[in-house]
């Protein structure tokens, strides 16, 4: 008779040998099941991530990837081989498969290029950087698109990154017409060598006898700083003051030039003793150049007015290179582009996580000063009284 231990010991020695026998093949499914399990999980992990993908990041995704197939975009810029240079060769850093082609020229100059282009049914451009009149012009014509469906990243699109807390449009109801930079306008630069700044800083001591036939004028006809400069004086004076002061402002000019370079470059050699309504990006580039002037900020008595310069953006419609040309549109508003725009043209963005470090006290809006903004469609075209005037006295 067996005892209790060794009816255990007996099962035990029947058991074992069986165990011995499935034991690989209760392993290997134990590992089938380990493994299956592992790629289950990780296959329920991407399928969750690419649900949860932001719908933004899948359409820009898709759009860098078609216009590295279109392969180049057209922009058409202000003059400057600094801008030129500085946003081809930042944009190639991010973007090295688009070649960006850039044309710079004066905005009305450009406009009329490309409105003779489309008319002829030419359409080789895609973006479009100048100034608030002439982009209002050519919106008026149909050759611009409405912004903000181009626009993708989240950071351009939010208004809590943009000056104002809001995305600002030179009409806000089209909204064609993006206003990325803007700054008070200095009325005058001057000689430093045969002008005080305390002779000129208040507005109608520019028509002191002493000036006659010794200052230039940036023509007020054309699209410009010269345009919305006399504009502002208009809306601050009155039509009729307004008109007077013009008169005898007129009178004292020993030039009506458009060429914005060649003013300045004539204060500085002493050709003329100031310019009135001097381009801001062009103040830059010949300063880089190391050309010497005097830069007055503001009258003490009528302040100055608010304007784009060159800091307007819109889409061309039908553009030819539509999905590159979203790329630089996203890229040019964020920080990176906003970035390389100050390196280029030394104008503050109107994006708040770009600094103004290196930007001119003269070009930054101070608190509590009552600008008047010259580039809302509203205020930017002239009355047909002030036509006539400026034709009268300016025309050729």
């Amino acid at each position: 008779m067996r005892t209790v231990y060794e009816t255990r010991a007996h099962h035990e020695a029947e058991v074992l040998p069986n165990f011995q026998a499935r034991a690989p093949r209760v392993l290997l499914l134990f590992l089938f099941c380990l493994v299956s399990s592992g790629f289950w999980i990780a296959w329920r992990s991407s399928s969750t991530l690419a649900q949860t993908q932001p719908a933004w990041n899948q359409q820009w995704d898709k759009t860098v990837k078609a216009a590295k197939t279109e392969g180049r975009i057209v922009v058409l810029g202000p003059a400057g081989e600094l801008i030129r240079n500085t946003l081809v060769e930042e944009f190639k850093k991010s973007f090295p498969g688009i070649r960006l082609e850039y044309a710079g020229g004066r905005s009305t100059e450009q406009a009329t290029r490309l409105k003779a282009e489309r008319d002829g049914g030419v359409f080789s451009s895609d973006v479009f950087i100048g100034g608030a009149l002439t982009m209002m012009q050519l919106g008026s014509l149909g050759a611009l698109e409405r912004l903000e469906p181009a626009l993708i990243f989240p950071e351009v699109k939010d208004p809590r990154y943009w000056r104002d807390g809001r995305l600002e449009f030179t009409n806000p109801t089209i909204r064609h017409v993006l206003v990325f930079s803007s700054q008070p306008n200095p009325p005058v630069v001057y000689d430093r060598n045969r002008v005080k700044i305390d002779e000129i800083d208040e507005l109608y001591e520019l028509l002191d006898a002493k000036w006659r036939g010794k200052v230039v004028i940036n023509d007020p006809l054309p699209a410009g700083p010269g345009s919305s400069h006399f504009r502002w004086l208009w809306r601050i004076l009155g039509p009729e003051k307004a008109t007077d002061y013009f008169k005898k402002l007129r009178a004292q000019a020993g030039a009506i030039d458009r060429d914005q370079r060649r003013q300045i470059e004539w204060i500085v050699q002493g050709k003329y003793a100031w310019l009135l309504a001097p381009n801001n990006n062009m103040l830059h580039q010949l300063a880089q150049r190391g050309l010497k002037f005097g830069v007055l900020p503001e009258f003490k008595d009528y302040g100055t007015h608010i304007g784009t310069g060159a800091g307007c953006i819109a889409l061309i419609h039908r553009a030819p290179h539509r999905n590159a040309a979203l790329v630089f549109l996203n890229w040019f508003l964020g920080r990176e582009g906003q970035m390389a725009w100050i390196k280029a043209s030394n104008l503050p963005s109107r994006r708040l996580d770009v600094p103004l470090d290196d930007i001119p006290p003269y070009l930054i809006t101070k608190p509590g000063r009552n600008y008047w903004a010259s580039y809302y469609e509203a205020d930017a075209r002239r009355t047909a009284h002030e036509e006539t005037v400026i034709k009268d006295l300016f025309g050729r």
